[in-house]
């Protein structure tokens, strides 16, 4: 699904990409996606025109992440709504700065949360002993294929790999892996990414996206908690099939 009042096309005629965060050149002043945004990219005649007035042009300032050790820069400001320092795509969200004004849930949540999980699994008829572990076995023939097809951070470690094949918003079929300690908001950040899913998870008043299970349960409410941490409560599995949906805030 494309959302044409949203974004713009890339300018470059072999491209025309639509691109949510279109960066526009300073020379020709025409939108171009992040592929084609520099001049010598999409052979901008303004670029040449004024190439005798380069040394006087300030270059475009770029935000540097506030994460002590990353060095990421990034031409849009993306600051914490909590801590209000900036930080790059990848560190944005607060578990992944280690935000100090990050709240760990107290003890009366934890209970709130649990009495949650109860009603949710009395709702579902409460899941048997059987029935976990025959998703436990689906999910483990189909991770061997996951394997051969998925696309995911190439750096990622092997043994930090969980792999999900996704149906999208736009039911179609994608087959990625994250990392385990990934939080659920990065995890989803990359799925839609990957997919070329519209993303609206830091805008109020738009519909998020979240991960469910194909029955329609939806796998985190919270989006701070790890796959690791999921995984080990046994809400979803490696190599298991998720669909993922938008919600109405």
């Amino acid at each position: 699904m494309e959302f044409p009042s949203l974004g713009e096309r890339c300018s470059m005629a072999m491209c025309q990409q639509l691109d949510l965060l279109p960066i526009r050149c300073s020379y020709c002043q025409k939108h171009f996606c992040k592929a084609h945004f520099q001049p010598f990219d999409h052979s901008c005649s303004s670029y040449h025109d004024s190439s005798s007035k380069l040394l006087e042009t300030p270059s475009p300032e770029m935000h540097i992440c506030s994460l002590s050790n990353c060095s990421a820069k990034e031409l849009i400001c993306m600051s914490c709504s909590f801590c209000d320092l900036h930080f790059c795509l990848q560190h944005r969200h607060q578990v992944d700065h280690q935000c100090s004004k990050l709240e760990k849930p107290v003890e009366k949540m934890v209970q709130t949360a649990e009495l949650v999980k109860q009603i949710q699994l009395k709702n579902m008829g409460k899941k048997t002993c059987r029935g976990v572990k025959s998703e436990k076995l689906a999910a483990k023939v189909q991770l061997m294929k996951l394997k051969q097809n998925s696309t995911g951070v190439n750096e990622l470690p092997a043994e930090e790999r969980v792999y999900f094949s996704v149906q999208t918003t736009l039911q179609v079929q994608v087959s990625v892996f994250v990392s385990k300690f990934w939080s659920m908001g990065k995890c989803i950040d990359y799925i839609a990414s990957a997919s070329k899913t519209a993303n609206f998870n830091n805008i109020a008043g738009k519909p998020h996206l979240n991960l469910f299970s194909p029955a329609g349960d939806c796998l985190s409410e919270n989006k701070d908690v790890t796959i690791a941490e999921l995984i080990d409560e046994e809400a979803l599995f490696n190599g298991q099939t998720v669909v993922m949906k938008y919600v109405d805030q």
